[in-house]
């Protein structure tokens, strides 16, 4: 467990995390936020999963409906490929990102 105070003391954080599985990295994750000033409180609960040795997933949730996931391939020795996507369905004007990202090392 990590408690943080952040943004000139204004804001506490806690986190957790927790590891069930060593032998394929499930993890699970929690964040808790509480701002003085407004009184508002946040959580982000999080997993991490090992689908082979060389893929992994991690997904995230928060309580104003955000959900994000990534996937990770390392197709060759320290060569990733990422596809992330993320929904917030506060800003409904705002489609969801998509994104694909490659990491190339020699």
């Amino acid at each position: 467990m990590l408690i943080n105070r952040a943004d000139k003391g204004e804001t506490l954080k806690a986190s957790y995390i927790h590891l069930f599985n060593p032998t394929n990295g499930a993890t699970v994750a929690a964040e808790v936020t509480h701002k003085f000033k407004t009184k508002e409180n946040y959580f982000t609960v999080g997993s991490s999963h090992a689908l082979d040795p060389s893929t992994l997933l991690k997904t995230q949730f928060s309580n104003s409906g955000k959900v994000g996931l990534l996937c990770q391939h390392e197709w060759r020795p320290k060569s990733l490929v990422t596809l992330s996507a993320e929904y917030d369905p506060k800003v409904v004007s705002a489609p969801s990102r998509i994104s694909v990202a490659i990491s190339l090392k020699p």
